[in-house]
């Protein structure tokens, strides 16, 4: 569970820093809103793994699916549009391996899940 609260905690600020970051650089208030809140459950989700609570997996994982499904949709947006499409498939990139590693990583022996 170490392994997958310390993902999920540096994930989280990845999110929120970049909901930040649309904010400054496009004066995206839904950047702002979405990334914050996204990051924030993320970040929740993992202090809950640290502290052996199985229901911080899941609320990481919704939120992780939530971002993976939004930058899914960018991507194919900018695909089909010829624009730029790198920011969107780096984050869908990030969201993937968050989902897998909650799903699939394992916790040692002796260790709660």
């Amino acid at each position: 569970m170490i392994v997958k609260a310390i993902v999920t905690l540096i994930y989280g600020v990845i999110i929120a820093g970049g909901g930040i970051i649309g904010y400054v650089t496009a004066r995206s208030l839904p950047s702002l809103i979405s990334g914050s809140v996204l990051g924030l459950l993320s970040i929740i989700g993992g202090i809950m793994m640290f502290s052996g609570k199985g229901a911080g997996r899941w609320l990481s994982l919704v939120a992780a699916l939530l971002v993976a499904v939004f930058f899914a949709f960018q991507l194919f947006k900018g695909l089909s549009s010829g624009g730029a499409v790198g920011r969107a498939a780096a984050i869908l990139g990030l969201s993937l391996i968050e989902i897998l590693v909650l799903l699939l990583v394992k916790s040692a022996p002796g260790l709660p899940r």
